[in-house]
């Protein structure tokens, strides 16, 4: 529809849309201050057409009253007609004032949707027309309401037409920084638009989200009462230092950062780090490898030196003298070691004498091994007592015993193989020697396969 005052100047037209309704909230028809001037009144035109549809007289059956001639045709009518009705159920004149006997009986009808109360679908003829008279009363109410709220409505609305068309300017200022890829003076709109997508965005995809610099800001390390490497000091003596009960933001972060790598820098700027030397010993070597300020120290453990000497096949075994019978290992033979596998100690073993004369104090493995296999021909072993043989480790000249077979000499009757082994700490200077005694009368001759060891170990 045209607008009756689209033409009429010096009015300017105005949509209904643009207008708003700043009356009080009404339930009844769900109309909201704030809503536009078109909500208005089609929410007030809607109810007022439902209330002409429910006033229609032709809305009704009245066919139970065989009504031929004058019906009621308007609504006024029809509540009177009703009431008048009532009236002659009751007995009730026009002129009683009293109000009509309830305790006759009246005919049950069916109610409308709006009249059932817990579920009960009918009531009296004489109750519904009662209800249907004050539902009606209390609509004639609401539509005077309306009507007045509609001519308020008219009023605002005719005002609005009058009033000059409103104008907005977009407010705008000058920039004191360069924001995205403007400057100078820009609408509110425009800087708004650069600063979010050219400068927020960026901003916020390196900061992180805020719970992220939050969790960032609450992983400090470093408590107040830790010690500053400078003075000795807790952080919290520090006058600059922010402590935990006022720790929060990002800018609190930053500045205890700033305290605690200060305080580093200058506690390492006068920092002489202690000398370490590591030095080679005994068996040991030393070997560095310097990468940048990194020096890597290789500590090898060195090859103890070691002895072993045999004698193969063995020197014929004379038979001990019958006057040095006595067991004595020191009367026996030195066995010299002709056959060298490696000697460590150099000139420790004399090949002349086969004496070991121990080089440097310290603890040593000593070993022995001795082995006459030959089973006939020399008339030793066939004897009634045929004796026995005797091997061990002696000093050449003190007579003092260190093995002899683990100290267990071993009954020989045709083969010999006799083998023993001791660690012990030696002093510097002391002789030690294999000795191998023949206590049978018969001289032994050797043969291929015969084998007499000596092996010295230095172990530490």
């Amino acid at each position: 529809m045209k607008p009756l005052n689209l033409d009429n100047s010096p009015c300017t037209a105005i949509s209904s849309n643009c207008v708003i309704w700043q009356g009080p909230n009404l339930d009844c028809i769900k109309l909201c201050t704030g809503d536009t001037l078109s909500d208005v009144v089609a929410k007030l035109a809607s109810e007022l057409c439902l209330i002409m549809d429910q006033l229609k007289v032709s809305n009704y059956d009245l066919s139970c009253f065989n009504l031929v001639n004058c019906k009621p045709d308007t609504f006024e009518a029809l509540l009177q007609f009703l009431i008048e009705q009532i009236c002659a159920l009751n007995n009730i004149q026009n002129t009683q004032s009293s109000a009509p006997d309830t305790t006759k009986s009246s005919t049950l009808v069916s109610v409308a949707p709006c009249f059932i109360v817990n579920g009960v679908t009918v009531m009296p003829l004489s109750d519904y027309v009662i209800a249907i008279g004050n539902k009606i009363c209390s609509l004639i109410d609401q539509i005077s309401f309306i009507n007045t709220q509609i001519d308020n409505i008219l009023i605002r609305i005719e005002a609005l037409e009058n009033a000059p068309t409103p104008s907005f300017t977009i407010p705008s200022f000058t920039l004191n920084c360069q924001i995205g890829s403007i400057t100078g003076n820009q609408y509110i709109n425009i800087i708004l638009q650069q600063f979010i997508n050219n400068v927020w965005c960026d901003f916020y995809a390196i900061t992180g989200t805020t719970s992220e610099l939050s969790t960032a800001v609450q992983s400090i390390c470093i408590a107040d009462t830790d010690l500053q490497l400078t003075t000795g000091t807790p952080f919290s003596t520090n006058p600059n230092w922010i402590q935990s009960t006022n720790y929060d933001t990002v800018a609190d972060a930053i500045n205890n950062l700033w305290i605690a790598l200060c305080d580093t820098y200058n506690y390492l700027d006068t920092y002489t780090p202690p000398t370490s030397v590591v030095t080679a010993g005994t068996w040991t070597s030393v070997t560095t490898s310097t990468v940048g300020t990194v020096t890597t120290y290789q500590v090898s453990e060195s090859p103890k030196p070691g002895l072993s000497v045999y004698l193969s096949p063995a020197a014929n075994l004379n038979k001990t003298a019958p006057g040095l019978n006595t067991g004595r290992l020191c009367d026996g033979s030195i066995q010299v070691m002709t056959s060298i596998e490696y000697n460590d100690f150099g000139s420790a073993y004399d090949t002349t004498t086969g004496i070991f004369t121990i080089p440097t104090d310290g603890v040593y493995d000593i070993g022995f091994f001795v082995s006459y296999s030959r089973d006939s021909g020399t008339g030793w072993y066939d004897a009634g007592t045929p004796g026995m043989f005797i091997a061990g480790i002696t000093s050449p000249t003190s007579c003092n015993y260190y093995c002899i077979n683990n100290f267990s000499p071993v009954v020989i009757e045709k083969h010999a193989s006799i083998n023993g082994s001791f660690t012990r700490n030696f002093t510097a200077g002391t002789q030690i020697c294999l000795k191998v005694i023949n206590l049978t009368n018969y001289n032994y001759t050797s043969e291929s396969g015969d084998v007499v060891r000596f092996s010295v170990q230095r172990v530490k």
